[in-house]
């Protein structure tokens, strides 16, 4: 790329990131232009689709997620359930976020793909641990809890319930995958 197609496209990202803080996912790509101080077409040339556009902006998200997960111990029950949390809350960083990251099942050409792919894989890795440490016993599909996740986090956005309601509901997926468990 020319020197002034990468700066360009560095403005259209920060301005993304701006304007889907304030208007979520679904934010109007014409503002992201207009904030940009570019055209919507030199937008379009970057970034053909929304999702393009969002696939590059969750770049860095992908990396916190991964992170998180390798950081994440999974010796005991809570440490599980903490992870839960942590990843709902990863799903809700930008409002309507969930929602779109869960269009994107069954779409292997979406551009939000390898995002998606990148959250069963750090999901997968600390139930694999959970798992070995014997804090989940049954069989577990990385991608089914990846779903129940995202599913309460968009019911947590869109109700604007409570965090604590939200653990609440995290601890009913991670109870449903080997029976209930005395509470602490």
């Amino acid at each position: 790329m020319r020197a002034d197609a990468l700066k360009n496209r560095a403005r259209i990202l920060e301005a993304a990131r701006i304007e889907v803080e304030l208007g979520g996912t679904e934010c109007v790509l014409d503002n992201v232009a207009k904030r940009a101080g570019v055209g919507a077409g030199t937008l379009y040339r970057h970034f053909p689709t929304r999702e393009d556009l969002i696939s590059a902006l969750l770049v860095s998200w992908v990396s916190d997620v991964q992170a998180d997960a390798d950081n994440t111990a999974a010796d005991r029950w809570d440490d599980v359930l903490n992870w839960l949390v942590r990843l709902a809350n990863h799903a809700m960083i930008y409002r309507g976020l969930a929602s779109t990251m869960a269009a994107t099942t069954g779409d292997e050409d979406s551009p939000l793909r390898s995002a998606h792919d990148a959250v069963i894989a750090a999901n997968e890795s600390v139930f694999d641990r959970a798992r070995r440490a014997g804090v989940v016993t049954a069989p577990t599909d990385s991608f089914e809890i990846s779903a129940l996740v995202t599913g309460v986090a968009m019911i947590v956005e869109q109700a604007h319930l409570t965090p604590t309601l939200m653990r609440s509901m995290l601890a009913v997926v991670l109870n449903g995958l080997d029976g209930p468990r005395p509470r602490p």
